[in-house]
Order: structure tokens, then C-alpha cells, then sequence
């Protein structure tokens, strides 16, 4: 980039544009892993560190700014505890610890705080993930909106083999375990003067019940929660990374009569809105069907399906098959259209 190129949101959202910044970013690093482990330039959900006595070590770092803090079905500390528990899930690892750094504003009241690290701390908890370091800093007034968490998350890789977003196989069938953007769209129908008096609340959610046993199994090749840049970046991503192309039925693709909806009203794509419950799968053929049958258990996964499969076709490209029965590409979007969703 350049120098006096001017950063805007969708520098960070989750999109190209976030591709090429972080791409800038990257260069000035030297060294982005530890002993061939996966780092930073892969851009995947986590690292990994190989340990000595044969274990992977898997490391995920992420910043929560969600606006408002308190939103449908969740708040921000249930988002930040959830979201770095399904990074290190992601990468195909049990999470055992978290950090936790917090700024807050001068101002804020301490109820909220209160509830904000209660619901941190009781998801931690509900799931198994020690809190074992942290910082805590406030800010005067205006240098920050209410409060920020920043965390880290830790633990051990228990699948047989190594899951990353480059591994994608040609054959492998793609699940996705819920409806393309129920978070996005229930934070945006809430903000402050749209109010769309709708139901829906964000699927923010632990991935561990639903997909913990599945990743033992060695059936899993790549494993991808659709958080920003939505399903739409994170399949391109697999496309991308592992050089095969990705056909999608669109009429697979569960979907949300009200996510579609607001969509339509505010003019967004649904496929470019994030999810914070949800996961994509490529999945060995042969174990497909038992895997879906596993998801679908699970209250999550109710509307899982087999999306699509992996093809030699369209390399590096994702194109989605219509009910008409003709194709279209599903491109990786800028970035995420709404701000301040995780």
C-alpha cells in the first residue's frame, strides 16, 4: 500500500480490501512462526507452535469493538469468550486458557462492566477455558466507545491431522451448520434509528458442544467460522488457500426468511454478513453423510446441510449453481458491510 493511502472501515473488515492491508502489515514482519507451524502469513484462525513432546500448542488472538455492546441473544463479553473458544476449535484444537485485556471509558457505569465479565467469565467456565492472565486499562472520555476486550486463547490440537484453511481436498464435501448472517443482521436491525422491530437474535454461540467429537475423528480437512466478510470470505478463503474450486447449490443454503428480509429492506447480501454460531466444514466424502447426521443433534446445527464439494473446475474460485440450473460466482466481498459486528 501506500504510504499516504487513508485507512478506512473496510480495512478491517474482513474482506479484499482487509486482504491487501494485511498483506502490507505482514511484510514488515520477519519471523511469522515457529517450527514450520502454521503463523501469521497462512492468515488462518490461529497458529500453531509443534511442542516437544509431540503436541501441537495452538495460539488465537482477537479484538472485540461489537456496537452495542449489549445486542440481541448476547453481549460483548459472551462474543469475545466465544469467539476466541471457535478460533482455537477452528483450528482443530481443545481450548484450555484465555487471556483477557479490557480498556474502558471514562464514565462508564460499573453494572455493566459487571455483567459484561460475569457473561465472559460464566462462558469460560461453561466450557472448560481457564482465565489465566489479563490487563486492564481506562481511557478518558471519547478515546474509547464504552469498552473493548481484547483476548487470546490457547489449546491443544486433538485431531488426528492438521486443519487449516489450505487443505481443502479435491471431493471433499462442504457443510455449513446454519443460516448465512443471523448475527450481522440482528445487530443492524437494532441500531439506532433503524429499529426494524424484528425477533432476531444474533446465533453468537460455542462451537464445542456441536463440533468437539467431530474434530477427533480425522475426518475434517478445513474448518472455518464465517465471522467477518461472512460466508462469502470465509469459502472464497478455502477456495483461495487450498486452489480448488468450490460449487455450491444455492438451494442447499440454509437460509433465514428474516436475515433475508432486512437484507432486502437495507440492500445487503446475506452471504457477506458474519455469523458468530456457525461453521463451515470440508469434510472427507465418505464420512459426509455421518458427520452432517452428528451436526444436525445438535440444536446449532438444525439446519446444517451439504452445501457443495470441492472440484478440480474453477481453481481458486467459488461458483454457486442457481435453481434454474445456471452458475454464478460467489466473490469474496470487499468487506464486511456492516461495522463494528465482533
Amino acid at each position: 500500500m501506500e504510504p499516504d493511502t487513508i485507512i478506512e472501515l473496510n480495512h478491517g473488515a474482513g474482506g479484499a480490501i482487509m486482504d491487501v492491508f494485511l498483506s502490507s502489515l505482514l511484510s514488515i514482519y520477519k519471523k511469522k512462526s515457529v517450527l514450520n507451524g502454521i503463523g501469521v502469513d497462512e492468515l488462518d484462525d490461529g497458529a500453531t507452535i509443534p511442542l516437544s513432546n509431540g503436541e501441537t500448542l495452538i495460539v488465537s488472538s482477537d479484538s472485540h469493538t461489537v456496537d452495542p455492546i449489549f445486542f440481541p441473544g448476547g453481549d460483548l463479553g459472551l462474543l469475545a469468550a466465544t469467539g476466541t473458544i471457535n478460533d482455537v476449535l477452528m483450528m482443530g484444537g481443545k481450548p484450555l486458557a484465555i487471556t483477557c485485556a479490557i480498556l474502558i471509558e471514562e464514565g462508564m457505569v460499573y453494572s455493566k462492566i459487571e455483567k459484561i465479565i460475569s457473561s465472559f467469565a460464566k462462558t469460560c467456565e461453561e466450557n472448560d477455558v481457564a482465565i489465566i492472565a489479563g490487563d486492564t486499562k481506562v481511557l478518558p472520555k471519547g478515546q474509547v466507545d464504552q469498552m473493548y476486550m481484547s483476548t487470546t486463547g490457547l489449546g491443544i490440537r486433538i485431531s488426528p491431522n492438521i486443519i487449516a484453511d489450505n487443505r481443502v481436498e479435491i471431493g471433499d464435501k462442504i457443510i455449513l451448520t446454519g443460516a448465512p448472517g443471523l448475527h450481522g443482521a440482528s445487530l443492524i436491525a437494532r441500531r439506532e434509528g433503524i429499529d426494524l422491530q424484528t425477533n432476531l437474535e444474533s446465533d453468537v454461540a460455542s462451537l464445542i458442544p456441536m463440533l468437539l467429537q467431530i474434530v477427533q475423528t480425522g475426518s475434517i480437512h478445513a474448518m472455518k467460522d464465517p465471522t467477518r466478510g461472512g460466508l462469502g470470505s470465509a469459502i472464497n478463503e478455502f477456495a483461495e488457500k487450498s486452489n480448488v474450486g468450490l460449487l455450491l447449490e444455492e438451494e442447499k443454503i440454509p437460509s433465514n426468511p428474516e436475515v433475508n428480509g432486512i437484507c432486502e429492506l437495507l440492500g445487503l447480501d446475506p452471504y457477506s454478513i458474519s455469523c458468530e454460531g456457525a461453521a463451515i466444514i470440508a469434510v472427507t466424502p465418505d464420512k459426509a453423510d455421518e458427520v452432517l447426521s452428528s451436526i444436525k443433534k445438535h440444536p446449532l446445527g438444525k439446519d446444517a446441510e451439504i452445501i457443495g464439494e470441492a472440484i478440480e473446475k474453477y481453481p481458486g474460485k467459488v461458483v454457486v449453481k442457481t435453481p434454474i440450473g445456471g452458475h454464478r460466482l460467489l466473490r469474496k466481498p470487499l468487506g464486511e458491510p456492516i461495522p463494528r459486528v465482533c
